[in-house]
């Protein structure tokens, strides 16, 4: 019968094993580009019991912190592999996830082979629920910066969504330049995020791809994450945007279906707010009350740029307009 504590039945493939310098220095690396490891996020959510020599002999139970885990994984000897080991079978977690754990380190001898002989192996033995299988997996290429394929284990239907809030935001950090990963990882396992960070996180990735779609996410927050969220949304748009996109995103923000509520967060953050600092701040007002019908409040409007743009300036524009409301300027 397979004993999962017996450190020698787990590793029998090479007791004597332990981590070599390449490993380490990877596994270190992406420690800082991801600012921690899920692998830490799993070990310091172990209790560890630890005997402490006072002035008499005393149990104590430990919960390990960040540092704490950094100073565990990687292991780099096998007497720190083997005190890895002993940590998690000391610790007070369900023996599922004491398994979890060492099959997650298992996966990382796999890695120089480009094979899953050592974990497939822990799976027959082990009788490791299959879902905790994918779920590990998920971790681990997320630890290793494999997105893409963390994607395909982590939006598994079989998961009941786990550490969403930080695995939605390492996706959101590193995806700069594509955001599909984060957004498909969002809308198909629906997380109920419980953290601001990561909530703001997953706007900024949809406000840099659909104006409309982040305008609407920000009407499902509370009134003042909603004002806050609109606020990043116009800032996105008008600061952010690329060249070749920005005059269509503007255009998108400029025709949202704001409430008479929203017109007013947009106006106030424009004119008086920090959006005024903004360069084309009135000008996006501007083409706002003309998208209205707002002809009487855009004349109104003083520090328009001047440059023409085909032939076409704001003195000839606020001319045309004056000139089409006629008599009704006044009313």
């Amino acid at each position: 019968m397979f004993t999962f504590q017996n450190f020698d039945e787990v590793f029998d493939f090479d007791p004597g094993c332990s981590y070599d310098e390449i490993a380490v220095r990877k596994i270190e690396s992406n420690r800082k580009k991801l600012e921690g490891l899920f692998m830490d996020t799993l070990l310091k959510n172990f209790e560890i019991r630890r005997r402490e020599l006072l002035q008499i002999v005393a149990v104590t139970y430990l919960l390990l912190t960040c540092a704490q885990a950094v100073k565990y994984y990687p292991p780099k000897s096998n007497s720190d592999l083997r005190n890895l080991h002993k940590v998690i079978i000391d610790s007070t977690g369900q023996d599922h996830h004491k398994l979890s754990a060492l099959y997650y380190i298992l996966l990382d001898f796999d890695a120089p082979t480009g094979r899953r002989d050592y974990s497939t192996t822990f799976e027959q033995k082990s009788f490791l629920p299959r879902s905790y299988q994918i779920y590990m997996k998920g971790l681990w290429h997320l630890d290793n910066l494999d997105f893409e394929l963390a994607l395909q284990y982590l939006t598994h239907p079989s998961l009941i969504p786990s550490f969403a809030d930080e695995i939605l935001e390492a996706l959101v950090l590193h995806s700069s330049d594509d955001l599909a990963i984060p957004l498909a990882y969002y809308h198909t396992v629906q997380p109920a995020l419980t953290s601001s960070r990561a909530t703001e996180s997953l706007f900024s990735a949809i406000a840099r791809t659909s104006v409309t779609e982040a305008f609407y996410f920000s009407r499902g927050q509370s009134q003042y994450m909603q004002r806050h969220m609109f606020e990043q949304l116009i800032a996105a748009v008008l600061k952010n945007s690329p060249p070749e996109t920005i005059a269509d995103r503007s255009v998108e923000l400029v025709n949202l279906p704001l409430s008479p509520e929203e017109e007013a967060w947009f106006e106030d953050y424009l004119l008086r707010g920090e959006g005024r600092a903004i360069r084309k701040a009135r000008d996006t007002i501007m083409m706002r009350r003309i998208g209205t019908g707002k002809f009487s409040e855009t004349l109104s409007l003083k520090g328009i740029g001047s440059r023409s743009i085909g032939g076409l300036d704001w003195e000839r524009l606020s001319a045309a307009v004056k000139e089409g409301l006629g008599p009704r300027i006044d009313v």
